[in-house]
């Protein structure tokens, strides 16, 4: 799972949805877990940060984007759906990388805290 730790606290899932569209571009749904048509699995209301990125309307090809708050940290996690090892690493290599580098290179979300926690691979 990648993980990126910006330094701002009150990062607002509607930010990272606004960047995102930004970074990746038509090609790629960006919504709230609430509203996927495709969602990894039923949303839980316990999780109102959760955002699923994808290509079209399959489940096989996206990724999740958890938003998490601590003081004055937001932590961003950012995996691919627990698929079969080969659809797994695809998207690994594909849509997950590529949201996580959009996430860091993203200018409206602040600067990502220093640390080692800024890997693409924890």
């Amino acid at each position: 799972m990648a993980s990126i730790t910006i330094a701002r606290g009150d990062v607002a899932p509607e930010e990272v949805i606004q960047a995102l569209r930004a970074g990746l571009g038509a090609r790629y749904h960006v919504l709230p877990e609430t509203q996927a048509s495709y969602t990894l699995r039923t949303p839980r209301p316990d999780e109102p940060d959760a955002i699923v990125v994808g290509i079209g309307s399959s489940r096989l090809w996206c990724t999740k984007v958890r938003i998490g708050h601590r003081g004055d940290q937001t932590q961003i996690q950012v995996a691919g759906p627990p698929r079969p090892p080969l659809i797994w690493l695809i998207n690994a290599l594909s849509i997950t990388r590529k949201v996580h580098r959009v996430l860091q290179g993203a200018a409206g979300l602040g600067r990502p805290a220093a640390g080692p926690r800024n890997r693409l691979v924890d």
